[in-house]
């Protein structure tokens, strides 16, 4: 990534699958929302259809009824055609559409003539009807329901007839309604019942336009969410279809998905932009600290020494830092050549992990080695050092590994003589394979508020054996103890098939590459009476 440049940056993984998943979930509260309110909108169809069918039955309800009264008068005034019409007559004018009603007799197998009529059709004292309204006139002879006609003529004329009981035995009793010459839908206010809706009734149990009795709307058949239910009229089943001309849940919640595909947008993006936003800086920040990092760990492997080629010793290194904080740390390693053929060996750590310890570090780094020169023994060599750290205040703490190597014997074999100033203890490793701790020459850490006086130990190191230095960032494990450490570390030692040093080193360091780092690992690994050849690994 490139802090501050002027290139547009990808998205990273993160606000990516952030946004996809908001996505997802908006799709979802959209889908849900919509699914709610097409159901709240059926429901209330449903229940209005209901409203619109029991007002349509109880107006064709009505229709058998009022010709019950009249046949209820001709009962009662035994065949009176007069009374018939005077009582037909009020019924016509009371009501608000034009209706005609008559009374008939069948004619032979012409049609029905008509004893008795009143109101404003077309049906005249003994006219003969012979049209098309026969056929349910001749059905409401033995049929005691109410016998509906076609829609009949220009005018679209739609009657009712109901034989006996009802009419006096032999005859028929008819009404009929004038709808019009063509399918008018009412102007209805806003406020009126059911102005919200498209109804339209069919005579049939389809919906077929040329049987359309009534209907509010002139775009037949009803298109979109269509709600249907049939009506009975006699023996015969008429089709109601009624439609939402308006949102019947209202508009604010009819626009309810959109509202929430807006809020999931403009969610997403605000979400979207603040995992990319906190993504960015996390990764500034995490580059900043590599960068850093890596300045510091150069820094430190530039306070640490080259190895330098000693004959007779092969000789190997490693430095590891810890990741943890972006300071340079005090550990390190040393091996330089003393007179008459000897070899110091140096690890120690200086207590702290920031600028100051690595300062302090290389200081004593330098004191050491030129106490160290001219072949004092390790226990003046670090009492030496002691007393200058602590005049000179270079640091609180430091622990010290020293170890003066002698020019080798005949036999290849060299004597080792070692002061321990706090240290964890190097290992050696024997030709066979066996491995010893030097826990020997053990004093006290360079700079403790304690007189006491530095003692060293002396050991032979045979010819092919191995002498590994390192600092406690190798052992110490979190939970762990010390002594686990280093049994970790013997047994790494003595199960090496390849015991030279850069080999040693890669085993050791392939198991802490393992887990989490407390604190960095300095590495020295030297092989006796090896090839004059040196391998120094960084």
């Amino acid at each position: 990534m490139a802090v501050g440049g002027r290139g547009r940056l990808p998205l990273r993984l993160a606000t990516f699958l952030t946004v996809l998943a908001a996505l997802v979930l908006t799709t979802a509260a959209v889908w849900a929302t919509q699914l709610g309110v097409k159901d709240q909108s059926r429901r209330l169809l449903k229940e209005r259809t209901s409203e619109i069918s029991l007002v349509f039955t109880q107006a064709i309800d009505a229709i058998p009824t009022s010709l019950q009264q009249l046949g209820a008068v001709l009962g009662a005034t035994h065949g009176d055609a007069g009374a018939f019409a005077s009582a037909a007559q009020q019924q016509a004018a009371a009501s608000p559409t034009p209706l005609t009603f008559a009374w008939l007799r069948p004619q032979g197998s012409v049609g029905f003539r008509v004893i008795a009529s009143a109101g404003t059709g077309d049906l005249a004292v003994n006219q003969v009807v012979t049209d098309e309204r026969v056929a349910s006139l001749r059905t409401a002879l033995t049929d005691q329901q109410v016998v509906p006609t076609t829609v009949i003529g220009a005018d679209r004329m739609l009657g009712f007839a109901l034989g006996p009981p009802a009419a006096p035995v032999g005859t028929v009793l008819y009404r009929q309604t004038t709808l019009g010459p063509a399918v008018n839908p009412p102007r209805a206010a806003s406020t009126a019942p059911f102005s919200e809706l498209n109804v339209t009734l069919y005579s049939s149990r389809t919906a077929d336009p040329s049987k359309v009795l009534t209907s509010t709307s002139r775009d037949l058949p009803l298109r979109g969410d269509v709600r249907s239910t049939f009506l009975d009229v006699g023996d015969t089943r008429w089709l109601l279809t009624v439609s939402a001309r308006s949102p019947l849940v209202g508009r604010l919640t009819e626009d309810a998905p959109w509202v929430v595909v807006g809020v999931g947008l403009i969610g997403t993006a605000l979400i979207g932009l603040v995992v990319e936003t906190v993504a960015r800086r996390r990764d500034a920040a995490v580059e900043l600290y590599q960068v850093e990092h890596h300045v510091a760990e150069a820094l430190q492997r530039s306070l640490l020494p080259q190895l330098p080629e000693l004959p007779g010793l092969e000789l190997a290194a490693r430095y590891l830092a810890s990741g943890i904080g972006q300071e340079v740390g005090g550990d390190w390693f040393d091996a330089f050549p003393v007179s008459g053929g000897r070899c110091g060996l140096v690890v120690g750590d200086v207590i702290g992990h920031d600028v100051a310890a690595a300062s302090a570090m290389a200081q004593i780094r330098a004191l050491l080695r030129g106490y160290a020169v001219d072949g004092e023994s390790p226990a003046t060599v670090l009492a030496r050092l002691d007393r200058i750290v602590d005049e000179l205040h270079l640091t609180q703490l430091v622990t010290v590994f020293y170890g003066l190597l002698d020019a080798p014997e005949a036999d290849g074999s060299r004597q080792l003589r070692y002061c321990n100033a706090g240290h964890v203890p190097p290992v050696l490793r024997h030709a066979d394979g066996s491995v010893v701790p030097l826990g020997g020459g053990a004093s006290v850490v360079i700079g403790a508020p304690i007189d006491s006086e530095y003692t060293e130990s002396v050991v032979s190191l045979p010819a092919s054996s191995t002498l590994t230095l390192f600092t406690d960032g190798l052992v110490e494990v979190p939970g762990g103890s010390l002594t686990d450490g280093l049994d970790r570390v013997a047994r790494t030692l003595a199960g090496s098939a390849d015991p030279t040093p850069d080999a040693l080193c890669e085993e050791l360091l392939a198991d802490v590459s393992l887990r989490s780092l407390r604190d960095d690992v300095a590495l020295l690994v030297v092989r006796v009476g090896a090839p004059a050849a040196v391998t120094v690994g960084s």
